[in-house]
């Protein structure tokens, strides 16, 4: 099993451009923001280690955003359940930090038991079981809203690698190597992977950014700059903000 972890402390105060790892080069980066930030900031490999007072800010964070967005959660749940037959929300388990199993929660974009005949599956682009309005919930990533309770719960941060399901997760620790070091972290509603590649990247792909990122997570300038794309990426309905 190709589970071992890629941080050690032979990895404190490298950047990116000094760990041949990640495949990516300071150079690779288009917006000049990150490429400086990959330039000249270091890496921590403490990975595991998490700060008591970020966590209180972000929950604090999250019932704010829930109070604003109150409004346009009501709008989309009156408008889920009047066009189309099913629950209003859906969750699912996923796989957090430390490999514990929780359940994730979003606004349901899809018929109901959408994987009654298709079993587990990945959805894939033009996939006939998301609804019409599914496919703007997903397109604008408003479907995403209720996992603001996620991170009320401490299952969530609001910046990490996605959850994954537990069926694919063990595929994907048994098949790619260091896979496993994403639970180190909580999960996070948004991410580097998500604001750098496509919606259908490999999990091969999206490892790369997980673990760089995961090499920085405490640094607030980081996740500033993914939360500011994440935010533009939604209100553009953008599949990528090109920064790379």
């Amino acid at each position: 099993m190709k589970n071992t972890s890629f941080y050690n402390s032979s990895l404190d105060g490298l950047t990116i451009h000094d760990v041949n790892h990640f495949g990516i080069k300071t150079s690779d980066w288009k917006n000049s923001i990150f490429r400086y930030f990959f330039g000249n900031y270091g890496i921590n490999s403490n990975v595991e280690k998490e700060s008591s007072l970020n966590l209180i800010i972000e929950k604090i964070f999250a019932i704010l955003l829930l109070v604003v967005f109150f409004p346009v959660m009501l709008c989309i749940a009156l408008v889920n359940k009047v066009s189309s037959k099913g629950d209003i929300l859906y969750k699912q388990v996923r796989i957090g930090k430390g490999g514990k199993p929780f359940n994730i929660y979003k606004f349901r974009s899809m018929v109901m038991d959408a994987e009654a005949k298709t079993g587990h599956t990945l959805s894939w682009s033009g996939d006939p079981r998301i609804t019409k309005f599914g496919y703007f919930l997903r397109k604008s990533h408003l479907d995403e809203l209720p996992q603001l309770f996620n991170v009320l719960l401490g299952d969530m941060s609001f910046v990490g690698p996605r959850p994954e399901r537990p069926e694919f997760t063990s595929i994907y620790e048994s098949e790619i190597e260091n896979y496993v070091d994403r639970s180190y972290v909580r999960p996070g509603i948004t991410g580097l992977a998500q604001i750098a590649l496509m919606y259908d990247a490999t999990a091969e792909e999206k490892l790369k950014y997980d673990l760089m990122y995961i090499g920085f997570k405490e640094s607030w300038l980081l996740n500033s700059l993914i939360v500011f794309y994440t935010a533009k990426k939604m209100a553009f309905m953008q599949s990528n903000v090109e920064i790379i």
